[in-house]
């Protein structure tokens, strides 16, 4: 039993050592690795990033983990990425071994992990990138990163590039950011957007990804130019007209009550919709009851007429808002089909958020199939 146990033992050390020396031969293989993590906005500032570096002439792979995981490969080709399996960060060697094999200069990765540990792991030892970006620290994944503001930076500062550069777009915490990159010899650049950008995603995405690219010496006309035919996740935020003239948004993707805030912000600046009465439609995740409270914080804020839930935990969710918005009607649907979309008139918006898992895709699906779009 002993000799079993140290031939096991031997046998993994050396799948160790030879699974090591692979990801350091394929990471030599690219000139580039662009790190992409942040609370919100990181698929759609990977996709940004690839697409004005692919316009500037590198061969670029892309891999986003979004609503799916997808793969943009040299080719400019977008691809499924089919899991075996719960995600596992293992996933990222895997997707540099794809990118050295079709001769890539520059990596984009999206990072995957939440885990503080993980995110640390997934830098230092396999991607092992030289530009970095934080898009922006928001309140979610408050069990794995912790309960603060201030904990979840420092989570996320796991991924910083050691000696490389960082982009971040979050004011807020830049100095926390650049504080956490000094320690490692890091230079931190501050995104800002400006008012000559194109209207292709939010400014601060746009400002990230465009910042990456000019450091990459992609002029700044040709990266804009390929950010323009960047292919966008396809359950990112988007808006629709009902049959019978609600607007629905999507913005299931934004999980957390800032973000969700400030899209129902500039949305209601841009298309003057506050006329309109609000149908608040939250997905609840089964194993994400946290974010019952920071819904309910997007709720007070947003004061809508009614509130529907779909998805998990709808009992204890109802008493939670009753208690917090005595003024709203409440609604619990058990089945996609039982919203009563069709019914909707023009006075109407439903601004759908919470999660896209679940009933989620479902619900947007439906939504395509009984609607049409409509323009942000």
């Amino acid at each position: 039993m002993t000799g079993l146990i140290l031939c096991l033992g031997t046998l993994a050390l050396a799948l160790l050592v030879w699974e090591d020396r692979n990801v350091k031969q394929y990471r030599r293989s690219f000139k580039h690795v662009i790190y992409v993590n942040g609370i919100r906005g990181k698929s759609t500032v990977t996709r940004l990033i690839d697409a004005g570096l692919r316009n500037g002439g590198w061969r670029v792979f892309c891999k986003t983990t979004g609503t799916d995981p997808m793969t943009i490969g040299v080719d400019n080709i977008q691809r499924p990425l089919i899991r075996r399996g719960r995600a596992n960060i293992k996933e990222q060697i895997k997707i540099m071994r794809q990118a050295a094999q079709e001769n890539a200069e520059i990596l984009v990765i999206e990072c995957m992990a939440v885990d503080p540990a993980l995110q640390a792991v997934s830098q230092h030892r396999m991607v092992c990138s030289d530009i970095g970006v934080i898009t922006n620290v928001r309140l979610d994944h408050t069990a794995e990163m912790g309960p603060t503001l201030d904990d979840i930076c420092d989570s996320l500062s796991n991924t910083i590039p050691k000696g490389g550069i960082l982009y971040t777009a979050d004011t807020q915490f830049f100095s926390r950011i650049q504080a956490n990159a000094a320690a490692i010899g890091c230079r931190v650049e501050l995104a800002q957007p400006t008012p000559d950008l194109p209207q292709i995603d939010f400014p601060e995405n746009l400002a990230l990804a465009l910042g990456v690219c000019l450091e990459l010496g992609v002029p700044r006309a040709t990266a804009l130019a390929g950010m323009l035919q960047y292919q966008p996740d396809p359950y990112a935020l988007s808006a629709f007209r009902l049959s019978g003239g609600a607007i629905f948004i999507n913005a299931l993707s934004a999980n957390d009550p800032q973000s969700s805030r400030l899209i129902y912000e500039r949305l209601q600046t841009k298309t003057k919709f506050s006329h309109r009465k609000l149908i608040l439609l939250i997905n609840n995740r089964p194993d994400r009851g946290y974010r019952t409270r920071h819904m309910i914080l997007l709720a007070r804020s947003l004061m809508p007429t009614e509130l529907w839930l779909i998805g998990a935990s709808q009992f204890a969710s109802e008493r939670a808002f009753l208690r917090a918005l005595p003024h709203a009607a409440v609604k619990k649907f058990h089945q996609v089909s039982d919203l009563p979309l069709d019914q909707l008139g023009e006075d109407t918006m439903v601004f759908a958020a919470g999660n896209i898992a679940g009933p989620g895709r479902a619900l947007i699906e439906r939504v395509r199939e009984e609607g049409r779009p409509d323009v942000l």
